[in-house]
Formats: C-alpha cells, sequence, structure tokens
C-alpha cells in the first residue's frame, strides 16, 4: 500500500510539475515566400534568411500548416505556358505597368535582390491599402526601416499573368525617385518570381516569363548552377581581379533592382580593396526605406562571372556597418551595369543561371569625367544641384562650387532630364561641354573639358 501511495504521490508531483512547469516559447519568420517560412526559431531576434524580425508561434502546428500552404502564387493565362512583353530600362532598373489589387497600371521593378513584393507607402495611403502591423528590412545605407505587412497582394502583369502574395510588405519609395525623376511604386520580388522562369532580354527590352513544368533551354550557353543567398537570392561562384594580385574567389549576388555592382564591406576589407584599386571616386546609392550607402567607385582589372571574364569595370566599394553591404556572405552584389550585357535567365526551379552574352558584351565601362557628384530635387526631380566636387577636376577647373544649380548643357535646359541622363551626359571624356550655372542670384556659363576620371 505505501509502495502503491507513493507512486502514486510521485505521478501527482510529476503531473504538478507538467503544469507549472513554462512551456518553451517558439518563434517563427513573418511570411515572406522564403525557405525561412517553415523554419521554427527558439529565440526571439532576426530571421537569417530575410532579416525580418521573429514573431512568437502558438505552437509548431502553425509553423507546419504555413509550410503547407505557399505565400504566394502566379498563374499564366489558359492555354499559355510563356508569355513576353516590353519593359522600360531605366538607369538600368527594369520598369513594369503593373496592376495592383485591380488599379493601376504603376511603375513596379523587377528586383531579384527583394525577398518579398513591396508597394510603396505612398501608394498604399493612396489606395487604402491597409497594413497589418510591422516588420523589419535592412537595405543599402541602412541598419534597418519599418515596413507595414500586407495581408494580401494581388498583381496583373502584362499579357495577363497574374500573382498572389500574403508576404507583401508596405515601404516609402521617394528615396529612389529622385535618380529617375518619376514615381516608382514598389518592387515585384521573390515571393512571385519563384514561380516562374525569368528571361530578361536587355538589348530588346523584353521579359519572358516561363512556367518552369514546360520550359526547357534550346540555347547554347552553360548554364551556371547557383545557390540561394537568404532563402531567395540567386548566388553564383566568380572572381574579382586586381591588377597585380591573386584572382579574389567571390561570391556574386544576383540583384536586377541594383543599377550597378557593388563589393561589400567584409570583402572590401578583407583584401585591402581600397588600397590596391588606385584612384576612386565618391558615389552614393539609395535603397527602399530611405537608406543612404556612401561608396566610392573604382576600376578593377576584370570580373570573371561563370565562363565570362569582364574587362576594366566600374565597380563600387562599400563601407557600410550596417544593412545589406555589411552582410560577411552577400559578397558582389551583380548590378545591371554587368547584367545588361547578357540575356538573363533565372530557372528558380532548377536553380540554374544562363547568361547569353549580347553584342554589348565587350563595351567599355564609362566613368565620370566632369568631377561633379549631384542631387536631384524640388517636386519633378529635375533641379540639379551640385553636391560634391572631385578635387583636381574639370569641374574644379571650371570654377564651380559646392551648392550651384546647374541649369542647362550646352544650352539644352536640364529640365528633360532625369539625374540618372545628367550623368550619362557628363560621361563623354574627350569632349568640352557648357554648364549653365545659377550661383545665389548670379548667372553664368562654364566650359568643362571632360576626361575620364577613372
Amino acid at each position: 500500500m505505501k509502495r502503491h501511495l507513493t507512486t502514486v504521490l510521485l505521478a501527482s508531483l510529476a503531473l504538478l510539475n507538467l503544469a507549472t512547469e513554462s512551456v518553451p516559447k517558439i518563434y517563427m519568420c513573418p511570411e515572406c515566400g522564403c525557405a525561412s517560412d517553415a523554419v521554427v526559431f527558439g529565440k526571439p531576434g532576426n530571421c537569417p534568411s530575410c532579416g525580418m524580425v521573429l514573431v512568437e508561434a502558438k505552437d509548431r502546428h502553425e509553423v507546419e500548416m504555413r509550410a503547407m500552404q505557399p505565400v504566394a502564387s502566379l498563374h499564366f493565362p489558359e492555354g499559355k505556358k510563356s508569355v513576353t512583353f516590353p519593359f522600360e530600362l531605366i538607369a538600368n532598373g527594369i520598369y513594369l505597368p503593373m496592376r495592383v489589387n485591380g488599379k493601376g497600371p504603376f511603375a513596379f521593378e523587377l528586383d531579384t535582390g527583394s525577398f518579398n513584393s513591396i508597394v510603396a507607402s505612398e501608394l498604399a495611403v493612396e489606395m487604402g491599402i491597409q497594413t497589418t502591423g510591422t516588420t523589419t528590412g535592412s537595405g543599402a545605407g541602412s541598419g534597418s526601416f519599418v515596413a507595414g505587412k500586407i495581408k494580401e497582394l494581388s498583381f496583373e502583369f502584362p499579357e495577363g499573368v497574374t500573382a498572389s502574395t500574403r508576404a507583401g510588405t508596405s515601404v516609402s519609395m521617394a528615396g529612389l525617385w529622385p535618380l529617375i525623376a518619376r514615381r516608382m511604386y514598389g518592387d515585384i520580388g521573390h515571393d512571385v518570381i519563384q514561380y516562374c522562369v525569368v528571361q530578361i532580354d536587355y538589348e530588346k527590352k523584353l521579359l519572358t516569363l516561363h512556367d518552369p513544368a514546360s520550359y526547357h533551354y534550346n540555347g547554347k550557353a552553360q548554364a551556371i548552377p547557383f545557390t540561394l543567398w537568404g532563402s531567395y537570392d540567386p548566388q553564383i561562384d566568380g572572381e574579382v581581379i586586381v591588377d597585380g594580385e591573386t584572382p579574389i574567389p567571390v561570391k556574386f549576388t544576383l540583384d536586377t533592382g541594383a543599377g550597378g555592382t557593388a563589393i561589400t564591406t567584409p570583402l572590401v576589407e578583407a583584401h585591402h580593396l581600397r588600397e590596391k584599386v588606385g584612384k576612386v571616386l565618391p558615389a552614393f546609392d539609395n535603397g527602399a526605406g530611405g537608406g543612404e550607402a556612401k561608396l566610392v567607385t573604382a576600376r578593377l582589372a576584370a570580373l570573371r562571372i561563370g565562363p565570362y571574364r569582364i574587362n576594366q569595370p566600374l565597380v563600387a566599394l562599400t563601407n557600410d556597418t550596417q544593412g545589406s553591404f555589411a552582410s560577411k556572405t552577400l559578397g558582389v552584389n551583380l548590378g545591371a551595369n554587368i547584367l545588361k550585357r547578357f540575356t538573363v535567365i533565372i530557372d528558380y526551379s532548377r536553380k540554374q543561371l544562363i547568361l547569353e552574352p549580347n553584342a554589348h558584351l565587350e563595351d567599355s565601362f564609362k566613368a565620370d569625367a566632369s568631377g561633379l557628384v549631384l542631387k536631384a530635387g524640388a517636386d519633378n526631380f529635375r533641379v540639379f544641384t551640385v553636391r560634391a566636387l572631385v578635387p583636381d577636376s574639370p569641374a574644379t577647373e571650371a570654377g564651380i562650387q559646392p551648392g550651384d544649380r546647374l541649369t542647362a548643357i550646352d544650352g539644352d535646359p536640364l529640365d528633360n532630364y532625369a539625374l540618372w541622363q545628367v550623368q550619362e551626359l557628363l560621361q563623354k571624356a574627350g569632349t568640352s561641354c557648357q554648364l549653365s550655372v545659377e550661383r545665389g542670384d548670379k548667372r553664368f556659363t562654364a566650359t568643362l573639358n571632360l576626361r575620364s576620371l577613372l
């Protein structure tokens, strides 16, 4: 009897302990369309894949059920396995006319470097799109930014391809508008484009979306296997080549949303690239959420990407200590100044990248030839002010000063141009141009004898 009572007492104590012992909390990533959506984390923090702040889960069943229900979907028109339509190439970005929740079209950028699709908060307010809570993200030049979570988004591409996602977010895009002198209203990211084979013909400015189930590549280019950085961004092997140095093995991370190519801070520091590349020029890069990265532009001997050697490319060397460019694993952010020399085919289902060279593969990379670092202001983003000057450059020799406003080049009013187009006008090394300048209430003309500064 004593033995039986002792057993009952011990069992009761065990039940009491179970009842009073706290159940360990578990956490999960807010839905973003990445593989991390199905991962359970034992403590709070940020998702190691997409960087979003982890949220507490009710139980493991909640995570398992989410994994069974895709966060996004994409559908082709009946009877079609692929569709092709034109895009605008603006400052090397791919812009599409997208309908959002049945309204539009609005200018959206195709961005392989975004883990989810984004609607500009400016458009969300205009359309009355409600957000349900907030999360954080990271981008160029920012440690993090606050994003509103959108419960349901629907998109319609040209030619009738439709998509929906529960991973959408709302972030301010206003910091990106000055470069292109127009309002762009969002990104189409990995959560949506992972469901198709994406073919970008930069030369013809045509985008083709293929159904992966029926897609077969018939070309002659080599298929390059990739892994997914952060569970969303294609990443391939390659090399950075600096004159007089052993080639540096690196990872190239594909980013169609980036106009240029950037080498992240850990790589720059580990290989002392600032000291080895020679002359550099100041530059700035803006990201979603209002972040600004302070960079320098340099010319390398070459980059090796798959089977291709890209000679004398211009790249940005970053020094960010926060944000995506501070990542130890991102490597080289491969942007469209290089990608546009190819037809780019991204096959997410087979994890392979195909680069077909076009007629521009061996075009030279033109550097600034003026020494002017400009910013665009006013409501139309077409008022150009001198932000900074490169020492001993055509601009300083012509007497230009920070704060001067440029109004025309060779008599052509600059209110006809976006900032990126003005920058291209100032790359014509070996020529001269007449700048119309305003300084306070004074107006004068300055002659710039343009020469390549890199």
